[in-house]
């Protein structure tokens, strides 16, 4: 055989194994991001939380829906990656033009002006803000691994607030406090009871009713205290307790700054919680305390939930009488995450209590 035509055999048998190859390449590559396959676009959402979540598909830039169920590990990534500041502009204003159904302008057809605004000396924090024709869309978050990062966005028309709330693991959350049982938002401060009985940290109560409605009664935070668990029943009572641990004096806050809850799996509940130390200077009562909140949160049904508090301190002054709250520059916001689960009740394993 002619040493030529051996030769051209040969690398065509190569280019073809090489084409192959690369073609399998590409389409793992293609799978290992999330995007519209109708024009490729990245702004896209399925319904966290429900049954259709990672299956029913809808791209807010061309509004094309499609089902596809994509492997786990692809899954993830997308939800837990790090989202650009542009990005979340553009998916914001998208969500509410398509999803919300809002009279706003395609934030891909404007023309935008803005960037970085975060203060000068603001550590463990970044904030953008962007302007285009009528619209200001403000970004804020903390700087924490990209999984736990909260995006809080405020959208404003004219001046006015359109819409306010958070983008975390791509879903959209209204700032306003949303109670899991549709009540209104309760929260109980103590600072005393507590003292010897919690830790610094999160703790999961679990007891047969609303603990507000025996919250007169003797030893009440002892008897929280002996309901704390990990593993409740759909009977349950499930209430949430964020304390700071023991102090040698007062002074000492803590103050609930939003809450929310998540259709995630596991069920998430979101809490951003302001602690304040007293600073030099200020007068404190020479007593042990312990800062906490209880958060009353209702009966769950079966399943995992995930406790998140995204913590912010603050050291507290005066200057004229006048109280200044001065930021603790750090270089990642503090997360506390705690996990619990409600299982079926059976009354034939639950003992008899007297107790709440």
């Amino acid at each position: 055989m002619d040493r030529k035509l051996v030769t051209s055999i040969i690398l065509l048998v190569i280019v073809g194994s090489a084409a192959a190859y690369f073609l399998v390449l590409s389409s793992v590559s293609s799978d290992s991001e999330i995007a519209c396959p109708k024009d490729g676009s990245p702004y896209v959402l399925t319904p966290i939380g429900s049954r259709s979540e990672n299956f029913n598909w809808r791209c807010l830039q061309c509004d094309y829906c499609w089902r596809k169920t994509y492997p786990e590990d692809v899954y993830q990534r997308w939800r837990k990656a790090f989202l650009e500041p542009p990005f979340v502009r553009d998916y914001t204003l998208l969500y509410l033009r398509k999803v919300l159904q809002l009279n706003i302008s395609d934030p891909l057809l404007m023309n935008w002006a803005g960037g970085k605004k975060t203060p000068t000396g603001l550590v463990g924090c970044e904030v953008y803000v962007y302007r285009a024709e009528d619209i200001v869309v403000s970004i804020k978050y903390p700087v924490v691994l990209p999984e736990n990062t909260i995006y809080e966005i405020t959208v404003e028309v004219r001046g006015a607030t359109l819409w306010e709330g958070n983008l975390y693991r791509r879903q959209f959350v209204t700032s306003i406090p949303t109670p899991p049982v549709g009540a209104e938002f309760r929260a109980v401060y103590d600072y005393y009871g507590g003292v010897g009985l919690f830790e610094k940290g999160t703790h999961i109560i679990a007891t047969s009713m609303d603990p507000l409605d025996f919250a007169t009664v003797s030893d009440y935070w002892t008897l929280l205290k002996e309901k704390e668990t990990l593993k409740a029943s759909t009977e349950d009572f499930i209430s949430i307790i964020i304390s700071r641990g023991d102090y040698p004096t007062g002074g000492y806050t803590t103050q609930v700054k939003s809450f929310s809850w998540l259709e995630t799996y596991p069920t998430t509940f979101l809490f951003a919680v302001n602690f304040t130390d007293p600073g030099e200077g200020v007068i404190v009562t020479e007593a042990f305390t312990n800062p906490l909140v209880l958060v009353p949160i209702g009966n769950l049904s079966v399943g995992k939930y995930v406790v998140e508090v995204h913590i912010y301190r603050f050291i507290l002054t005066y200057d004229a009488g006048k109280a200044v709250y001065t930021p603790v520059q750090t270089p990642v916001v503090e997360v506390w995450k705690e996990s619990f689960e409600v299982i079926e009740d059976d009354e034939t394993n639950r003992a008899p209590s007297s107790q709440p």
